[in-house]
């Protein structure tokens, strides 16, 4: 009997040892899975953050900065406007000033300008100068500048709507004269309805009479796409079929020398008469 105790109670001794040996290992398994699962979540953690970061943050910064950009553009343009308001009676004055200045300027400029526009000016310079012509020569027309038909809109003036075209023709006139009929012409040149530029007068004395040998280059500039329309010179005072355009020789350097008396007069008068109704060429 003493010896069964003795077995029973080591037995009881063993179990309670085997007992407090497992409850010992899963304190130690729960503190060790514990610190894993802490460690885990814990980078799990950071690696969220680290994802907010970068997918987040810095986008959300990136589209700050954006805004902030915008935002200062807008704050510029809307200054702009302000002060486009502010002084927007002001403007409207220059505008209407510039509008009218523009149609000062282009009513200057004929719709076209042609070959009987080159001659014609020939012969009214010779109407009233000592002049007479070697030759005249004309270019074919050069255009200078085209302003397109949405400008032309947007601008807005009155009498303008198409696109616009500056064209130059230039004409030269090989002629002889003396020094103050030149002047004359020169200023006849100025005065004349056409918006003409001279371009060159280059003379040469003749030692022989002392007249002027040389040539005026013109130029006649025209704007196509305005409201005016061509006028045609009026050649109807002019002979007709006569085969001496320029009555050259009616024209002295010197001055005018009409040949013959007035017996002769009378015969020119009756030319006059006699092609009267005749077409021009």
């Amino acid at each position: 009997m003493g010896e069964k105790k003795v077995k029973i109670e080591k037995s009881k001794e063993k179990e309670v040892k085997e007992k407090k040996k497992s409850s010992l290992d899963v304190k130690k398994l729960k503190n060790y899975f514990n610190k894993n699962t802490f460690l885990g979540i814990t980078l799990v953690g950071m690696v969220v953050l680290v994802l907010i970061y970068v997918f987040v943050f810095l986008d959300y910064q990136e589209k700050t900065a954006e805004v902030q950009a915008a935002n200062e553009e807008l704050s510029k343009s809307l200054k702009e406007l302000e002060e486009y308001f502010n002084n927007m009676e002001k403007y409207q004055t220059e505008i209407s000033e510039y509008k009218m200045a523009v149609s000062d300027i282009m009513s200057e400029y004929p719709a076209d300008a042609r070959e009987e526009d080159i001659i014609m000016l020939a012969v009214q310079m010779q109407e009233r100068n000592a002049i007479t012509y070697e030759s005249i020569s004309m270019d074919e027309s050069e255009m200078l500048y085209y302003i397109p038909a949405d400008e032309i809109a947007a601008a807005d003036i009155e009498g303008f709507s198409d696109e616009l075209v500056f064209v130059k023709k230039r004409g030269t006139y090989l002629n002889t004269t003396n020094y103050d009929n030149l002047k004359g012409c020169i200023a006849q040149i100025y005065d004349s309805d056409n918006r003409i530029g001279i371009e060159e007068i280059l003379y040469s004395k003749n030692e022989s009479d002392g007249t002027l040998d040389g040539n005026i280059v013109l130029s006649f500039y025209s704007a196509k796409g305005t409201d005016k329309e061509y006028k045609v010179p009026d050649i109807a005072k002019y002979l007709s079929g006569t085969d001496d355009l320029f009555r050259t020789d009616k024209v002295a350097a010197s001055g005018y020398e009409p040949e013959g008396d007035g017996e002769g007069d009378e015969n020119a008068d009756e030319t006059d008469e006699g092609q009267e109704g005749q077409e021009t060429r």
